[in-house]
């Protein structure tokens, strides 16, 4: 069956990453990655920067989005160093949850490199934290830096993984569904005006839905796949903090953006 390969933090050190790599699994879930009380602490002060830089009821993110600047170099970059300001207020004090999770990606990797992506001398995001709210949902996607990001430096990796942390769960939804079908080039005649894709890309491929995520879990997964999130149907928002890894083959580097 396909599906995701589960494991607990303290199994981590035993689990290679090169199964995700090679398309054998479709992603990877490592149980209680990050400390529950950080989550806590990181929630809290989130809530707080929402409520003074957010409206009620638009989907509301902390950090930009290379996919929603493709032609918008220069306002990425400035957002870029607005969100690294940003996140040292927020993980003040506490385990800085992106240092865990580059430290934990150069162990699995001693021969590869690791860093934040940079170009022309300016950092990339390093992350970017979204709150869903009750009643949002993300649709059929896939993230693709080498085919929507023609304009960075960084559509010339070799492969691209995900990392999505949960911060904090609501109370029911927020489901990743992944599908067993990979993006091509042709599937883009199913594309949304806005974003995503039409269900009917993947209404007949086989899927596995993964659930029950806990405050401190980790998704590492192939985006290349298609994959969602169902709606938010719990009054507590659903908090996660994701990136993205490049790995170049021939450099033996890894860099990481959002």
């Amino acid at each position: 069956m396909w599906g995701p390969l589960v494991v607990n933090r303290l199994q981590l050190n035993k689990i290679g990453l090169q199964s995700i790599l090679s398309d054998k699994i479709p992603a990877m879930i490592i149980r209680n990655f990050y400390d529950e009380k950080s989550c806590q602490i990181i929630a809290d002060r989130i809530e707080n920067y929402s409520q003074s830089n957010f409206q009620n009821g638009k989907l509301r993110h902390i950090g930009p989005f290379l996919m929603s600047h493709t032609t918008e170099k220069k306002k990425y970059f400035e957002e870029a160093k607005e969100a690294q300001r940003e996140f040292e207020k927020i993980f003040h004090g506490i385990k800085n949850p992106i240092m865990r999770i580059y430290e934990s990606i150069s162990d699995k990797f001693p021969d590869h490199s690791m860093s934040l992506a940079r170009e022309f001398k300016n950092d990339y995001s390093p992350a970017i934290i979204r709150i869903h709210e009750k009643g949002k949902s993300i649709p059929v996607h896939k993230d693709n830096v080498r085919y929507e990001g023609k304009e960075y430096a960084l559509s010339e990796i070799d492969r691209q993984l995900s990392c999505i942390l949960h911060l904090q769960e609501s109370e029911g939804g927020g489901d990743l569904v992944m599908y067993n079908r990979q993006w091509r080039k042709e599937d883009e005649r199913f594309r949304n005006i806005d974003f995503g894709y039409s269900s009917r890309l993947t209404e007949s491929s086989e899927f596995c839905k993964m659930s029950n995520f806990n405050a401190g879990d980790l998704v590492i997964m192939n985006p290349n796949y298609y994959h969602k999130v169902t709606e938010i149907t719990g009054n507590t928002p659903r908090i996660t903090l994701g990136m993205f890894l490049g790995f170049y083959r021939k450099d033996c580097k890894i860099v990481a953006w959002a």
